[in-house]
């Protein structure tokens, strides 16, 4: 999620309505949920059709188990939705497995599609949504098979095909190596260009199937002059980076000038890798628990976060990275707010603002501070020292 427009909500089943802006959205990014939810929703000239698709974790569980409800509502501060009728949703169901998809007529003002997911026997609701505009999302989608593509990426040379309804497309690849976020004390913001520099064009069929062999940044346009189009990565070795060659960028959060030049001068050789690493932490048993704590939070950042770069390069990413989940999430249209509160760091508070852009009309940028720079350091000390669970 792999979640960039959509929230997630943790309540008992018995609990009153809320409304979906006073809630602490901290299960947000928990990889410990029970299950992942993904959905990915395109418009036409009629309405909006939202994929989705639920994949239970906890083998204890079934997929049955689980009730998809949705409704709409005009606000964060709405208690209740109209609910969609069972005629707009169609699903299919597996042992582990709910996937389906739903069509919401098209409106005039922005509607906000709330999903609630029921499971009777963890005595527990999930609610997610997500806010569609008259003119977004986009009309057109990924698929792989017959199945939506729901991630913001897809693999290197997995044939994928364009579904929509606007014929001959335009496809305009970027190959720019985006840089990572600058740490949170740094005074500028870290937004993209609107106007990138494109390398190479092609044409692409609505129904065409065809894979793409570059890594890198892709947007499919009916007309390159318009302000809308479908855009989504290509990623090799990713969420979950394994090559030895894949580490070094995402260390760059934790290492001085020094050691980065270090690691990347490594490559592919494990063993000058691990001479740097070691001296980082100056052991190998803390070695050990640095690498897998460390890079385990940048799959999951790759998860929740990729956007027009990927998702450890982002700055909700980077925070993730160095400060794991937050204690608390509350989030609105226009911004995100993560509070932290840990012995360690003592309280501090994160604000990050949506900062559309044609590549990622729900990209935020985390609101820089001087005043952050103390705690930052000591964080990343105890990085460092492999003192992070």
């Amino acid at each position: 999620m792999r979640y960039p427009f959509i929230v997630l909500l943790l309540l008992t089943l018995n609990a009153g309505a809320q409304t979906l802006r006073d809630i602490n959205y901290t299960f947000l990014y928990n990889p410990a949920e029970p299950f992942t939810f993904d959905v990915k929703v395109t418009r036409n000239a009629t309405g909006w059709t939202a994929f989705y698709s639920l994949t239970v974790r906890d083998t204890t569980q079934r997929a049955d188990q689980f009730l998809v409800q949705w409704d709409t509502r005009s606000s964060l501060g709405d208690k209740e939705g109209t609910p969609v009728t069972s005629e707009s949703v169609a699903k299919t169901l597996d042992k582990f497995k709910v996937e389906g998809e739903l069509k919401v007529p098209l409106s005039s003002s922005p509607l906000i599609l709330t999903t609630k997911v029921l499971n009777n026997n963890l005595k527990h609701a999930w609610l997610f949504w997500r806010i569609l505009e008259p003119n977004y999302p986009t009309n057109g989608f990924l698929t792989t098979g017959t199945k939506p593509v729901t991630t913001p990426y897809v693999k290197v040379n997995t044939p994928v095909t364009l579904r929509g309804d606007e014929g001959a497309r335009i496809v305009s690849y970027y190959g720019d190596d985006f840089p990572a976020a600058v740490p949170a004390f740094s005074e500028g913001m870290a937004r993209v260009s609107r106007g990138l520099h494109v390398d190479t064009t092609m044409t692409m069929t609505d129904g065409q199937e065809i894979s793409f062999p570059r890594k890198g940044l892709y947007l499919v346009q009916k007309d390159t002059l318009s302000a809308e189009g479908v855009a989504f990565r290509v990623e090799d070795d990713y969420p979950r980076l394994a090559r030895i060659q894949s580490l070094a960028d995402p260390l760059i959060y934790v290492c001085t000038r020094q050691e980065f030049d270090r690691v990347k001068a490594a490559k592919g050789d494990k063993k000058a890798f691990d001479r740097v690493i070691l001296g980082i932490t100056g052991d190998t048993e803390r070695a050990k628990h640095f690498m897998r704590t460390y890079f385990r939070r940048v799959e999951l950042a790759n998860q929740y976060f990729t956007s027009y770069k990927e998702g450890w390069k982002t700055d909700r990413g980077m925070i993730y990275i160095i400060f794991g989940l937050p204690n608390q999430i509350f989030r609105f249209n226009d911004r995100e707010v993560w509070d932290y509160k840990d012995a360690m760091f003592k309280k501090i508070e994160f604000t990050f603002v949506k900062s559309s852009t044609l590549f990622d009309p729900d990209n935020f940028v985390l609101i820089r501070d001087k005043k952050f720079q103390e705690t930052w350091y000591d964080v990343i000390d105890l990085w460092r020292n492999a003192r992070f669970n």
